[in-house]
């Protein structure tokens, strides 16, 4: 069973799935499969090892931060050990996903387990990417009013109430397979998968709210910290915010942008506006294709990681007393 049947095949033959079948019966998507194969092993191992590495660094880093207990850093700390748990739990649903991509389940649950962790995963770091660009483009836009509103409390709520929108987000999963008996993980798709009450809401809310909100916040925020850099005696830690927002909008773009136009042109297909068997084949090999690069973003998000460290270390460097200060602090407080 291959990943394009994931997304294609349905239940038993008949009514609109026989004359699917009829359709399709001299259309093969066996080269394409092969291919992807060969291409999924040499994207998810490598994958996994590093998402591993790096996600628990950055856990342990900014935990390390968090200890500190800097008041302004907090908040930030709290949304990228989020990133973080999120891009670790897609991590460790890799290897599971391969395995159940050729072999049969133990069990319907332990198969519904592993598809929620995925997309729970994939979308709770679309939404936690989301809320730190818009909580950035309020402390750089209204830094006064935001710092009485930014508690680590109010922050940590809302990495919460992440956590149960992705969950409660999920129930669609519970009946990817419909009434199909005999099914693989990330297989056998009913066609109420792809259905429009489906699709849409998950398109609209999961990827393309986001990210109008995430290309807004970054852009503007770019923008009010360029048109200060004559304003500001700064400017070092102002432009290692705006590499930060950079990176993050990239990331998020190249990570998340093709599988979901893949998913949009696969409802499509789905849905017979696309019917024509070369069209399809370029586009479960961009579906494929689109969704192994997609599971690098747990690897990508290092770059986010690395400029707010960066960020970090240049504020306590900046706020760290000199050796001179130092003395001289010393010399007042034994005159007194």
């Amino acid at each position: 069973m291959t990943l394009h049947s994931s997304l294609s095949c349905t239940g038993p033959p008949t009514g609109k799935n026989m004359s699917q079948l009829n359709k399709n019966q001299n259309c093969s998507f066996s080269d394409v499969d092969d291919l992807m194969k060969i291409v999924q092993l040499a994207i998810h191992i490598p994958t996994f090892l590093l998402g591993l590495l790096l996600n628990l660094l950055a856990i342990r880093g900014f935990s390390f931060f968090l200890k500190k207990r800097w008041p302004h850093r907090a908040a930030t700390s709290i949304y990228m050990i989020n990133l973080a748990v999120f891009d670790l739990l897609l991590v460790l649903s890799l290897p599971f996903k391969m395995a159940l991509s050729h072999v049969k389940a133990p069990s319907p649950a332990f198969c519904t387990l592993v598809e929620c962790l995925y997309f729970i995963s994939m979308y709770g770091s679309i939404f936690t990417i989301c809320f730190i660009s818009l909580d950035r483009f309020l402390a750089i836009q209204y830094p006064i009013l935001v710092n009485h509103c930014r508690s680590p409390r109010k922050i940590f709520g809302i990495c919460c109430t992440i956590w149960v929108l992705v969950w409660v987000g999920s129930t669609p999963i519970y009946s990817f397979h419909g009434k199909v008996e005999d099914y693989m993980c990330f297989h056998n798709m009913s066609d109420n998968t792809w259905s429009a009450k489906v699709f849409f809401p998950l398109e609209v809310f999961g990827f393309l709210l986001p990210m109008s909100i995430m290309g807004f916040c970054s852009s503007r925020s770019i923008h009010i910290l360029v048109s200060r850099r004559n304003h500001t005696q700064d400017w070092v830690k102002q432009k290692a915010c705006i590499w930060t927002i950079a990176a993050s909008l990239a990331v998020f773009v190249v990570s998340f942008f093709p599988v979901h136009l893949s998913f949009f042109l696969q409802f499509l297909v789905r849905n017979d506006f696309i019917v024509e068997c070369r069209a399809k084949r370029n586009i479960s090999l961009f579906l494929q294709l689109s969704m192994c690069f997609s599971n690098i973003n747990c690897c990508l998000d290092v770059f986010c990681y690395y400029f707010v460290m960066k960020e970090f270390r240049t504020d306590i460097t900046a706020h760290r007393p000199s050796r001179v200060q130092l003395v001289l602090q010393d010399t007042v407080t034994t005159r007194g």
